[in-house]
């Protein structure tokens, strides 16, 4: 069974295609079901690489409209990949009821510093700010909005080692991960992005492979992302890799987000 929730489209301005291609390279590749989740948009605030709130209905409209199109072909969802900042918690909550959302992917680029403030994953100074990241990604588990955490491990894109910190921040986010049913994204678009050097050597920015065997640890759900900006990337070489690292961790992913 190939199913893939993690999508990009045009709109998030850093992809290429529209949903409709997405759909055609799913239905070439044989994917059964197929969810939707560009950056979702922030009202009033434009963070930054995703679409303008401004085209959110017309996202909507068009998935429901492909939906209806393609209905005998292939099982298509609604998303957002989104990130969590509890002051939108009410916007969370109208993303599903007025916006009528299947689901949320939560990507936390951004997160609450521990002075208040919002802070770039990927801009920390050292290892010791992935808590406070930790922390969000646990406070946003626990509100019941999100059905699963993209790229979990995206923390170790910054330019540090493993180190206690890290592996705190793992153990927080897998272990409100057990304890509130909300699974963990391994992300095949880690391996597009090739290996890079850091401080304890060359690897993947993510997937991250201490991160993983700690989760193989432990009672977690685990799905697959392709993270796609490309409809060829859909299901690619990229996608079969992570199954293949995932088994050889001894996971066996969960591949349907939902039920039908």
């Amino acid at each position: 069974m190939k199913t893939n929730f993690h999508t990009h489209v045009q709109r998030c301005r850093h992809a290429d295609g529209n949903a409709e291609d997405y759909i055609k390279s799913a239905l070439q590749a044989g994917v059964s079901q197929l969810g939707f989740s560009d950056h979702g948009p922030f009202p009033e605030i434009d963070f930054g690489m995703r679409m303008p709130f401004c085209e959110l209905k017309d996202y909507v409209d068009e998935l429901k409209a492909l939906t209806a199109k393609y209905q005998a072909d292939i099982i298509l969802w609604k998303g957002l990949e989104i990130e969590y900042l509890p002051e939108f918690n009410g916007y969370y909550e109208e993303l599903f009821h007025k916006w009528d959302m299947d689901y949320l992917l939560m990507g936390e680029h951004f997160y609450k510093s521990s002075d208040g403030k919002t802070a770039n994953i990927t801009e920390a100074a050292s290892t010791a700010q992935y808590l406070d990241y930790a922390r969000t990604v646990a406070e946003g588990m626990r509100t019941g909005f999100f059905q699963a955490i993209a790229h979990p491990d995206i923390f170790m894109m910054a330019p540090f080692a493993w180190d206690d910190n890290c592996r705190r921040s793992a153990d927080l986010i897998i272990d409100t991960a057990v304890a509130t049913g909300v699974m963990l994204e391994y992300n095949a678009n880690g391996f597009r992005r090739g290996q890079k050097r850091f401080p304890d050597g060359t690897r993947y920015q993510y997937p991250h492979e201490a991160f993983w065997e700690m989760a193989a640890e432990a009672p977690v759900k685990v799905i697959i992302g392709s993270d796609c900006h490309n409809p060829a990337q859909v299901w690619d070489d990229a996608m079969e890799l992570a199954l293949c690292r995932l088994r050889s961790l001894g996971i066996t992913p969960i591949m349907q987000l939902m039920e039908p």
